[in-house]
């Protein structure tokens, strides 16, 4: 009987050794019901500079897990391999991550000397002129004098495409209140936690380097400000909806992501013509520029912007306005 439990425990583990979850995963945590109207949300962005990083191909850190014999005499010996087997992966599945940045970081080596002095500080435009729902107001994290502010503690990436006519913002967004900040991410009482990601216009030039860096980086500013902006905005219709709504069914989407054409299974929360932004099967956020979509998903020119959540008497703000050589932009 010992056996059978000792095998079936080893089974499972066998599983989860197939399996690997992302250190990076961010989980979506909704507690929004806690967040009162007319609350003021105190905006906290890591100090220092601005990460600004190539982005890696997909799956570039994975590794194949083929049919493993393990050598074992007794069951404790084979418990011993399929720990061994498991570290091994996981430290192999690290570096192979950690090697495919690196390779991915040279498209960024030209603008290192533009962002070495560009603070996360400084990407934040005047959060006056976000409008949120339900009466919701942004504030400079400086300006909290309470331990019962809520702090909107975010963290933005930026993501650079190997062909550099694409930028992403993969942003994480947690709230929760300040009297909490000390205690560990793990253990933090969480009002709220996500991931959205937008994607800028694409580009069309021949030289991308120097249409991003030209007058001492100005379009590349622009974007940047306008991606961290409409992610604040996207985030205000998130936690100001303060009920979850599941309307519409899930599809499948295929994207222009820069480098190649990306798949997501995920359901429409809005749409216009000019974006369209899902919420992912992880419950992450993702705004991406009709334009890059592949397939049947037509524009309605006559349509309404359809939001499948419980926002506001406010219309969802502008879609992004970076700048982009084309008529029209995750």
């Amino acid at each position: 009987m010992i056996r059978i439990i000792l095998i079936l425990c080893l089974s499972l583990m066998l599983s989860a050794c197939s399996t690997h979850q992302s250190k990076g995963y961010v989980k979506r945590i909704d507690n929004r019901v806690q967040i009162k109207d007319n609350s003021q949300l105190f905006v906290k962005v890591p100090t220092g500079t601005a990460i600004f990083i190539g982005k890696a191909a997909p799956n570039s850190g994975d590794i194949g897990h083929p049919s493993m014999l393990y050598p074992a005499i007794t069951p404790i010996d084979f418990f011993a391999a399929v720990i061994t087997h498991a570290a091994i992966a996981e430290s192999i599945k690290n570096d192979k991550k950690n090697r495919a940045q690196d390779v991915a970081d040279k498209v960024v080596i030209p603008y290192r000397t533009f962002i070495k002095d560009l603070v996360n500080q400084a990407l934040i435009t005047q959060l006056s002129d976000i409008a949120f729902s339900k009466g919701f107001q942004l504030k400079h994290y400086k300006d909290s004098q309470s331990d019962k502010d809520i702090v909107l503690d975010i963290t933005p990436i930026y993501l650079l495409s190997q062909n550099q006519d694409t930028l992403t913002l993969r942003t994480q967004f947690i709230a929760y209140y300040k009297k909490n900040e000390n205690i560990t991410l793990k253990k933090r009482p969480v009002l709220y936690q996500n991931q959205i990601e937008i994607l800028s216009p694409k580009i069309h030039t021949e030289d991308p380097t120097e249409y991003w860096l030209s007058n001492n980086g100005e379009k590349l500013l622009e974007t940047m400000r306008s991606l961290l902006s409409n992610t604040l905005k996207l985030g205000a219709i998130e936690i100001g909806s303060n009920k979850i709504i599941k309307k519409g069914n899930d599809q499948n989407f295929r994207y222009d992501d820069g480098d190649i054409v990306a798949f997501e299974r995920a359901r429409i929360i809005q749409e216009d013509c000019e974006q369209v932004i899902i919420r992912t099967l992880r419950g992450w956020l993702k705004s991406i520029p009709r334009e890059r979509l592949k397939g049947q998903h037509p524009c309605n020119i006559n349509q309404k912007p359809k939001i499948d959540l419980s926002v506001t008497d406010k219309p969802f703000p502008d879609p992004i306005t970076s700048v982009s050589t084309t008529d029209r932009t995750i």
